[in-house]
This record gives structure tokens, sequence and C-alpha cells, in this order.
């Protein structure tokens, strides 16, 4: 089983990535290519050649019925399949009443399906707004219950983290989620056994802009314009703090990416 963590604080500004296979630490040529030559992580530029994702759903517009992801998996999913140019855009740490509202408001105007990933606690306190991305035609991820950082927890609470959160999104949308992504990218055998057991595809990323630090407007257009390479998933924010920055971004990038013939999909 392959053990992939990545800790991003933005308390702190540190990073530490783990690689392993039953406790074995791996050279950084081996694991690149168990990990589809991703290489130093999310804030890489370059991602190399990946390989064909198996789970994208073409969703430009609305998205189709979700689907069960195959097992068994040991890795989460950096990419999607990049036929037609088709790319995934997430956006996590929500819902937020001030900021889910308006990244909805300029998606429904580019007609652009996307993931959001969801804070259990911040559904369970804005269940209608969870049911606001479903009903638009966008998909759920469990983003655990309180973005805890799954790596130095046991396997007991993990279950807890996704389960709970898995319960907030039935229950405010009537639909479970198949998708989930782990705070910090923070991948461990416990995480990817429970995302099995709950049937839930894990889902990372490929372009990271590092907006939820606030950057700047014209540094997150740059990176997202600069990174995106067909079958990319980029991360975006819309919960965890002041996210107009996103918000403007957002609005500049996605008709430019359009421009340049690509398709947005959902994982």
């Amino acid at each position: 089983m392959l053990v992939r963590m990545i800790n991003r604080d933005p308390a702190v500004n540190r990073r530490r990535v783990l690689l392993a296979v039953g406790g074995v630490s791996l050279t950084s040529a081996l694991a690149s290519r168990l990990h589809g030559s991703r290489p130093e992580g999310p804030g890489s530029a370059d991602r190399g050649q990946h390989p064909q994702a198996r789970h994208g759903q073409p969703s430009h517009g609305q998205a189709g019925p979700a689907t069960a992801p195959a097992y068994p998996l040991d890795r989460p999913l950096y990419y999607i399949d990049n036929a037609d140019k088709a790319i995934a855009l997430t956006i996590d740490d929500g819902p937020s009443p001030v900021y889910t509202p308006q990244v909805l408001d300029l998606l429904a105007e580019y007609h652009v399906t996307a993931t959001f990933s969801m804070i259990g606690i911040h559904v369970a306190a804005y269940p209608y707004l969870a049911r606001a991305v479903t009903e638009a035609g966008h998909r759920i991820a469990n983003h655990t219950w309180t973005h805890a950082d799954l790596a130095g927890l046991p396997a007991r609470s993990v279950h807890g983290q996704l389960s709970r959160t898995s319960d907030a999104i039935h229950a405010a949308t009537g639909v479970r989620p198949t998708l989930f992504r782990a705070p910090y990218g923070a991948w461990t055998r416990a995480v990817i056994r429970q995302c099995e057991q709950m049937r839930m595809l894990p889902v990372d990323w490929s372009v990271d802009p590092r907006d939820w630090a606030r950057p700047g407007v014209r540094h997150i257009v740059r990176d997202i314009m600069d990174k995106t390479r067909p079958g990319s998933i980029i991360l975006e924010h819309d919960g965890g703090g002041n996210r107009s920055q996103t918000v403007a971004a957002l609005r500049i990038v996605l008709p430019r990416l359009l421009a340049e013939g690509y398709r947005f999909q959902t994982p």
C-alpha cells in the first residue's frame, strides 16, 4: 500500500512529504513513477507526463449521475482524463454564506461545473448552501468534519471525521458523496482504507495557486494559467477566510480557460 502525506499548514507555512510502502522509504524517482510522475508535491510548476485517469466525468454544465469509484486504489487521483482538453475545478473548505453564492453565480455565468470539497461543520451550519450546490449540478466531496490533519489521527478518528461528514452532506442534499479530499493533502494508509470502505474516490490536485494565502489576484490568475494542462485538477477555496481574491481571480480565469479550449469536468 502506497502512502503519500503532504502537510501544509498556513499558520506556520510548513510542508513535509513522506513516501513509504509498508514503512520502507522510496526513492523520489520510484515514488514519482508510482504516483504518475507528480514531482515535488502540489506546489510544483511542472507535473511531467501524467497517466490517463479512469474516473473523469464529463460535466460542462450539468454533472451526470455520480458513480462509485473502482477499487482497489492505493493513491489519490491527481489528474482526470485529459480527452478534449478536459480539466477539473475544485473549490474547498466551504460552504460559506459569503463566498459560496458568489462562486456559484460565476460558475452559472460561464456554464462551468465544479466539485465543492465541503467541511462537515459548515455543511451542518449551512445545509441550504450544500443543497444549492447540488441543485446547480455541481458535485460535493467529503473534506472531513473539522478540516483535520488526518496524518496524525488513529483509524477510529479518521472514520469519525469522514462518516460524520458524509452523514451531514446526505442530510442536507439527499446524496452521499463519492469523492473525498484530504485536508492539506495528508494521505495515509488509514485514510485510503477508509475511503475504500466508504466507496469514495480519493481526489488530490495538480494545480495549487495557494489562493488560501491571499497572494494577490494577479498571482492566482498567473499561476493557474501557467500551470494548467489538459487533465489538471485545479484547487481553489470558497471557505476558510477572506476569499475575495479567489472570486476575483475566477472571474478572470474561467473565460480565459474556456477561450483556450478547455472543458470542465468533475472527477
